[in-house]
């Protein structure tokens, strides 16, 4: 075995340590997260009212089981599994998954889906979440842990690393938060400022050698508007002055996420000219930046569209409006 690869192997025992240590001790105590953004600006209603809000819009094949923080989204013989900090892990099982709580064996692994929570389990590595968006990923680059209170524990190549949900992190590791102050004028990432508004999320603790930032539209955007606000101005800057040197020679993804609200062809476009707005001031932020643009629509959401009633809900729909940028690392 190489070095390498036994550092990582090592990196990923200690994580997964970490990770039964750190759930242990934090799921009592809540969810200690950063304010939430701001419920306001969702994208225009359409066709479809506010009772007509569903957690699979207008896209029958999609199953959303989560919640306010995460949890998981069926489509086809696709899981994706999404967690409080934003991060989504995708993997196809090779055959069509059930609906309601199964255990499916297929030839690649086996698939739980129980109460809300999933597990994945592929070559003795297991891929989990529950409906608090805590829980783990593993893969051949590496594993990172997700807590109850938004923490992260990545392991990998580079070693053991930890961010913070409030942005505080240790050796190694160079994720956090962004946040606008009351008037949206100063953006700060990593420690809560006082009085403030979660804008953005930046981590590398991403498996498959990716890292990854989603930037918040109510705080990006005007209502129903692809035009950028001072806030969001300075948050593309402070963004772009982030990720500058990490992202030299390599393809940025752009791409526009909406809530439900609305009709899928609209949430479409409005993902499209909220990503191409983004884009263009990253390139004069990055002068040479390479930027692919895209919109998922309302397609790829983090966070609950509707209540367990079928009632619409403010807060999931908040945080499902975004901007993400990805780039390999």
């Amino acid at each position: 075995m190489s070095r390498t690869r036994r550092t990582t192997v090592l990196a990923i025992a200690a994580a997964t340590a970490t990770a039964t240590l750190l759930t242990g001790c934090q799921q009592d105590i809540g969810t200690d997260t950063p304010a939430s953004p701001s419920s306001s600006g969702s994208a225009q209603q359409g066709a479809r009212t506010a009772g007509d809000v569903g957690p699979d819009g207008a896209d029958a094949s999609r199953r959303e089981v989560l919640t306010d923080d995460g949890g998981y989204v069926v489509r086809g013989s696709r899981i994706s599994f999404v967690y409080r900090n934003g991060t989504r892990y995708t993997v196809d099982v090779g055959q069509q998954i059930p609906a309601g709580d199964t255990t499916l064996r297929t030839a690649s692994g086996v698939l739980v889906l129980k109460g809300g929570s999933a597990t994945w389990t592929q070559n003795g590595a297991a891929t989990t979440v529950d409906a608090r968006g805590a829980g783990a990923v593993a893969d051949r680059s590496g594993a990172i842990v997700v807590t109850p209170d938004g923490s992260v524990t990545c392991a990998n190549s580079q070693g053991l690393q930890f961010v913070g949900s409030n942005g505080s992190r240790a050796a190694a590791n160079t994720g956090g938060a962004f946040y606008t102050d009351r008037e949206g004028k100063q953006v700060t990432l990593g420690q809560t400022p006082g009085a403030t508004t979660l804008a953005g999320r930046y981590t590398v603790c991403n498996v498959g050698d990716t890292a990854s930032m989603d930037l918040f539209s109510d705080v990006l955007f005007e209502f129903d508007s692809d035009r950028l606000t001072p806030a969001g101005r300075a948050v593309v800057a402070s963004a772009a002055s982030t990720i500058r040197q990490d992202v030299q020679g390599k393809t940025v993804q752009v791409v526009g996420h909406t809530d439900s609200k609305g009709t899928t062809a609209y949430n479409q476009q409005l993902g499209q000219r909220r990503a191409t707005t983004v884009a263009n001031e990253l390139r004069r932020q990055v002068p040479g930046a390479t930027l692919q643009v895209r919109s998922a629509g309302e397609t790829e959401p983090v966070a609950a569209n509707v209540t367990p009633d079928g009632k619409d809900n403010p807060n999931g729909r908040a945080k499902n409006r975004r901007v993400t940028l990805t780039w390999e690392k």
